[in-house]
């Protein structure tokens, strides 16, 4: 009977330090488990309404809702908030102000995946329907932000009109109001000193109904205008191309031309007398005889200036020695 009592002991004895050992096991999978996924991060992100051809949404309450998204640090940190979106596609009743509630879940949340989603607030969006048509806007002229570094800014765009598709009372009530003009976004022209052409998306009349735009963008050119001056360098010397070694006489008559530059103040201001050459190519010419050829001038900024030559065009005289 002692044997036994002692065997039953010991059997208590190890069960117990077996029972700790699981529950030390349970607490250490429990934390590490707790570490891996028990990160939490909130988002706010858009509600998009797919419905049918013919069928718009006239109200949607709310646009954005807050959601909570649980899992590892690594797998929060590769979520892209500009990515994440809820998308519903209710089946509208009658198109005319018919209201329909629409209940939110973790399925209808696009863009996170590898993520738990764990809280949408508000949960429920209260949609309200309309016809769908369809109207020709007026597309203003883009706006400009900043200060180009020189000049002055004029702007054009194409096309000037686009087509809105959306609900039937809101348009009608646009033509009402005679809002029927959208805006683009600006154009920044800060620090600027080109003319330049760039692509702007078309807004939406509004943030507060749903609407399709075609185009979506528009085409805009940015015209950088600048203060334009003529100047006058008097007597340049006339100077010849010539083939290495060639040991003719060349002469000119006129021996020296003035040249006319047309361009920006700031530009021409950087040319001196020394920087512009004239010159006249007789590099090919075989014949000593006498030609009329026409006058070249080479700047540093050939670009960026309009050079004009009095007389466009010398005699050259070429002699043998």
């Amino acid at each position: 009977m002692p044997g036994k009592l002692t065997l039953l002991v010991r059997m208590l004895i190890n069960n117990w330090w077996l029972k700790l050992l699981a529950l030390s096991l349970a607490a250490v999978s429990f934390y590490a488990i707790r570490e891996t996924t028990g990160y939490e991060v909130d988002y706010s992100i858009p509600v998009e309404v797919s419905v049918e051809p013919g069928i718009a949404v006239l109200n949607q309450e709310p646009a954005t809702v807050r959601v909570r998204f649980r899992g590892s640090r690594d797998d929060l940190l590769r979520l892209d908030e500009r990515h994440i979106k809820a998308v519903v596609a209710p089946k509208a009743g009658e198109p005319d102000g018919s209201e329909k509630a629409v209940t939110l879940s973790a399925r209808d949340v696009e863009g996170a995946a590898g993520v738990n989603i764990v809280k949408i607030e508000p949960s429920v969006v209260l949609l309200t329907f309309d016809r769908e048509v369809e109207t020709t806007v007026s597309v203003a002229k883009p706006r400009t932000i900043g200060t180009p570094l020189i000049g002055t800014v004029s702007v054009e765009h194409e096309p000037v009109t686009a087509k809105i598709r959306g609900p039937k009372r809101r348009l009608a009530e646009m033509k009402q109001k005679g809002r029927d003009k959208v805006q683009t976004e600006p154009v920044d022209v800060d620090g600027r000193v080109e003319s330049f052409t760039k692509k702007v998306r078309i807004l939406p009349p509004s943030e507060a109904w749903v609407s399709r735009i075609e185009p979506s963008e528009v085409t805009v050119k940015v015209n950088i205008i600048t203060e334009i001056e003529t100047r006058t360098w008097k007597q340049i010397p006339v100077r010849a191309i010539a083939r290495p070694g060639d040991a003719r006489e060349i002469y000119f008559e006129p021996p020296a031309v003035d040249v006319t530059l047309e361009g920006r103040v700031e530009v021409l201001d950087g040319i001196g007398d020394d920087t512009i050459s004239v010159l006249v190519d007789c590099s090919e010419l075989e014949t000593a005889a006498t030609y009329e050829l026409p006058v070249l001038v080479h700047l540093p900024c050939q670009t960026e200036v309009h050079p004009t030559v009095t007389p466009e065009t010398v005699k050259t005289f070429i002699r043998e020695k």
